[in-house]
């Protein structure tokens, strides 16, 4: 999935009824199992993490992703790896898993990431290690300037390095690599934004959520079917996430833009990533 034919192709392929085999269930994988769902189509994701989304949200989150796509029927195989794709006649007929059984597949969607293309700039003095690096002002190197997908940068807002594959970021971004070619230079710190549709879910979130943040919920009560949490790291509230809470999560996103203590929500049960056995 990396062009607009490649999403054309797939639309065709889905309107013949195939039994479809997402591979990798980030953002991408399982918004295209929910839409497939959504269809009537028989779905599997299959994804070598524990649980869906949890290099982004960790396992408790990703467990809330996993029930809500098994609620609607998509079956999923977590934590087994893909060996290969087994085909006849020219088209593909099944995933074969790394526990030796197959999937039977009339269509197979691979949703596992992707490498910033760089390799175009080998030799151009240029710093390539994931992306290409830059400074708070988007600048490679003097009169060259990044942004969106391929871009890494230092955002002081968070005092760290981040490569973002948002679209958001991408229109944020351009924007400050543009100030600052015409003289207008200012760090660019954002708070990122990023969002996505499942079934009847709204997950949106603002900020960054890293491994090893704690995660309480704040508002709501998953059981529901809506709430929101924050995050937390080294002391300061770095994200937020709302479930079909948009009004709430944009309320919360303050906290999170002023670099709040964590301690504003110390009257709320933690809720550490779950043991996923």
């Amino acid at each position: 999935m990396r062009t607009l034919d490649d999403a054309l192709g797939l639309r065709a392929a889905l309107l013949t009824g195939p039994r479809v085999v997402v591979v990798g269930a980030g953002f991408l994988g399982t918004e295209v199992a929910a839409g497939a769902r959504t269809m009537g189509l028989e779905v599997t994701v299959v994804e070598p993490e524990p649980v869906p989304v949890r290099r982004t949200f960790g396992d408790r989150i990703g467990a809330l992703v996993a029930d809500l796509h098994r609620d609607h029927g998509t079956r999923l195989r977590c934590g087994t790896p893909v060996r290969r794709l087994r085909g006849a006649g020219g088209r593909v007929t099944g995933v074969e898993l790394g526990d030796g059984t197959t999937l039977p597949a009339d269509v197979v969607v691979l949703a596992l990431g992707s490498m910033p293309a760089t390799r175009w700039l080998t030799g151009s003095n240029l710093r390539l290690r994931d992306g290409v690096e830059c400074d708070a002002l988007c600048r490679a190197a003097p009169g060259i300037y990044a942004a969106g997908d391929v871009a890494s940068w230092h955002n002081p807002h968070f005092g760290t390095r981040m490569r973002l594959e948002h679209r958001m970021n991408a229109t944020e971004q351009a924007m400050a690599a543009v100030g600052s070619l015409l003289g207008d230079a200012k760090p660019f710190a954002p708070v990122p934004y990023f969002w996505t549709d499942q079934y009847d879910t709204r997950i949106q979130a603002y900020g960054v959520f890293p491994p090893d943040a704690d995660v309480r919920i704040v508002h709501g009560d998953p059981v529901d079917g809506y709430f929101a949490a924050a995050y937390g790291h080294h002391g300061r509230v770095v994200g937020v996430l709302g479930w079909n809470t948009p009004r709430q999560v944009r309320t919360l996103r303050r906290l999170v833009v002023e670099r709040a203590s964590w301690t504003a929500f110390t009257v709320v049960p933690a809720l550490r990533p779950a043991t996923v056995n």
